[in-house]
């Protein structure tokens, strides 16, 4: 009940267009790593990897916003520009997390993801995980996921969620999210949907989710079309990098509207910060935000639902209530 009352105070205070919001974040994205091991073609890690410095958050850094993110979130995503599992105490993370009350959520490419990973995760406390898949076939994943190998990366999740069946646990809520390749040929892209989909029949796969690219705040090609809509991220999330910067969201992949630093700053400081409330205003009273990569991200342009976004409203929902 506390958690549905702080979802309602958000969506008013969204509704609103505040600029302080006295109600915490309820989601975090806290970036473990920024490092990953593919080069995949739709994602600005693979199109630009020397642009960004990389590294692994230090574990005092770890305790140190856990301690505060404990206090008033719902969830953690223990994961954003790279790929979690390449840091060596990602384990450690997930059970610390979840001894904190918390619910861990992962999103991987599977890539090292073997039994022995599998069966440490899936004992640790990990609430959600997705695994992120491109293409039905192997020329296609391939093409996409640049290092990746087809076959192994398909044989790691089944593993996983075979690992997942024997040990008779509901946790974590497994998700397949496959990027779905538009073809012509409609009819032969069911086929082949269906054809894989059959690979995890009797294993506890909960749910498939087929996903189509969007322009990452702009990264690919210009403004899109669509009615305008504030976005919701600055009302009810908080995005830190591994060396502690906090950027205005989680698309904000390269780090160019940074609101704060969480090694000087305590994060609800950040959280009504001058730069974050800043970042509020330009939402609430213009149709196109200051900063060229909001008015070019594709995620102020969306139906809306009571004035929400409708896209992963319903999931979204599922998710926390």
């Amino acid at each position: 009940m506390n958690h549905i009352l702080h979802l309602a105070k958000l969506y008013y205070h969204y509704r609103k267009r505040s600029l302080r919001i006295p109600t915490p974040p309820t989601r975090i994205w806290l970036e473990p790593t920024n490092a990953c091991n593919l080069r995949c073609i739709m994602c600005p890690n693979g199109q630009d990897y020397n642009a960004l410095k990389r590294g692994m958050m230090e574990w005092e850094l770890f305790i140190h916003l856990l301690e505060q993110i404990k206090e008033f979130a719902y969830d953690i995503n223990l994961f954003h520009r790279g790929e979690s599992l390449l840091h060596p105490r990602f384990i450690d993370m997930v059970k610390l997390t979840a001894e904190a009350g918390l619910r861990p959520r992962l999103h991987t490419n599977a890539t090292i993801l073997d039994r022995n990973y599998s069966r440490q995760l899936i004992k640790s406390g990990l609430d959600f995980i997705s695994f992120s898949f491109d293409g039905y076939d192997r020329e296609m994943y391939e093409k996409i996921r640049v290092g990746a190998k087809f076959d192994e990366v398909l044989s790691n999740i089944i593993g996983f969620l075979e690992e997942k069946k024997a040990l008779g646990s509901e946790k974590p809520y497994a998700v397949l999210e496959v990027m779905e390749v538009i073809k012509k040929d409609e009819k032969g892209l069911r086929r082949e949907r269906e054809e894989f989909k059959a690979r995890f029949k009797g294993l506890p796969l909960d749910k498939f989710i087929i996903r189509r690219i969007h322009n990452w705040a702009g990264l690919y090609g210009g403004p899109p079309r669509g009615n305008y809509v504030p976005c919701t991220f600055p009302y009810y999330s908080m995005t830190i990098f591994y060396d502690g910067k906090v950027p205005a969201c989680p698309q904000d992949f390269f780090g160019e509207i940074i609101i704060g630093d969480a090694t000087r700053q305590p994060l609800l400081d950040i959280w009504n910060g001058k730069e974050m409330q800043s970042l509020r205003l330009s939402f609430k009273h213009e149709e196109n935000p200051k900063h060229p990569r909001c008015q070019k991200c594709d995620m102020i342009y969306r139906e809306t639902f009571l004035g929400i976004p409708k896209s992963y409203l319903k999931f979204f929902l599922k998710e926390n209530l």
